[in-house]
């Protein structure tokens, strides 16, 4: 259905009639409702029939809605011949009922900048948040995790916690792990962990086909562990045997957080290693200035740095430590209890 309408530019019975059933079914969930979060549905492509069914259901009941949007398609390149044909006229509904919401202010400003009537000039910036307590313990079950992994304490653990997907830049990793080894020689082992699972779309198999390929030629097997398949939200358990771990689990074993993306909707992974007190490295792009000049200490780079001077930084930082700010600053402004309390619930 998602490619009929792209190729036809107008609605289709097939569209129609998910669309009605997705209204059908959502109009029961709104029942009595005050209030309704839609996250990214008003903005992304993955579900033109659902944004086409919230949209007359805004006008149709008496819910307020929150279109709690952390990116949107229109401001990606290939997009831009789609943009004022249907379905892209779906996107960024308006009506009085509605409050936008985004996570950085270097978000806002794109909503901002977007031309009529696309364009959001009112929108509010809540950031994202983590639950701390989660990022506070090592026990016996992330030691299991390591063991899965084959890791020990004496390795030098970096976490690059992305999809596989190409604006996650992971070759730029792959080749600053490949530089970092050899100024650290036999002394430390260095091991990379990717911890989010790879895209479906024919690019995305692509570039990890290409991922593949670099670590071959760099001879980066033992060094690179793709470990999405062990790794959820939160631990889950089979017959009381552990089956996944935890996002938090994989922060509390790293020694740095490497972040090497080309773009960003806000910049999670930076919060998080803040909670988990770890030091970042990551990409000089607008989301992560945000968070790093605001709030949260890191270091950064310029994605046309070499490899071997991102990694000669590295090197000279390993035998550094000054994360505590940034867990004192995760914990007043980025702890979900504190956003939740003073920014959400004032909204609602």
């Amino acid at each position: 259905m998602q490619k009929e309408i792209l190729e036809k530019n107008r609605e289709t019975e097939n569209f129609r009639k998910l669309k009605e059933d997705l209204k059908k079914e959502l109009k029961k969930a709104f029942s009595g409702l005050n209030a309704c979060i839609v996250h990214n549905i008003p903005s992304m492509p993955f579900n033109f029939a659902a944004t086409a069914a919230i949209n007359e259901l805004v006008d149709e009941v008496k819910t307020r809605f929150i279109f709690w949007l952390h990116d949107t398609i229109l401001v990606r390149d290939e997009w831009q011949d789609y943009i004022g044909k249907f379905p892209l006229t779906l996107l960024h509904y308006k009506n009085k009922r509605i409050t936008f919401v985004t996570p950085t202010n270097y978000r806002a400003k794109q909503f901002a900048s977007l031309k009529p009537p696309y364009d959001i000039p009112k929108i509010i910036v809540i950031p994202n948040g983590v639950s701390v307590e989660e990022y506070l313990k090592i026990d016996e079950i992330t030691k299991q995790l390591m063991k899965r992994l084959g890791l020990s304490f004496n390795d030098y653990i970096i976490v690059t916690p992305v999809r596989i997907l190409p604006r996650k830049n992971i070759e730029l990793a792959l080749n600053v792990v490949h530089e970092l080894a050899h100024l650290t020689g036999k002394r430390r082992r260095i091991r990379l962990l990717i911890t989010g699972p790879p895209g479906t779309d024919p690019e995305s198999v692509a570039y990890e086909s290409k991922l593949k390929e670099i670590i071959k030629m760099r001879r980066l097997e033992d060094k690179v562990i793709f470990c999405h398949n062990l790794i959820s939200f939160k631990r889950q358990r089979f017959n009381d045997r552990i089956v996944k771990w935890s996002v938090a689990d994989v922060y509390n074993i790293a020694d740095l957080v490497f972040i090497p993306s080309k773009e960003e909707g806000f910049g999670l992974p930076v919060i998080e290693a803040g909670a988990a007190r770890k030091p970042i490295f990551c990409s000089r792009i607008p989301p992560f200035q945000e968070l790093i000049r605001e709030d949260i200490e890191g270091h950064m780079f310029d994605l046309n740095n070499a490899p071997e001077d991102i990694a000669f930084r590295i090197y000279k930082m390993m035998l550094e430590s000054t994360v505590d700010n940034n867990f004192d600053q995760v914990i007043e402004k980025y702890d979900w209890e504190s956003i939740v309390t003073k920014r959400l619930i004032p909204l609602l």
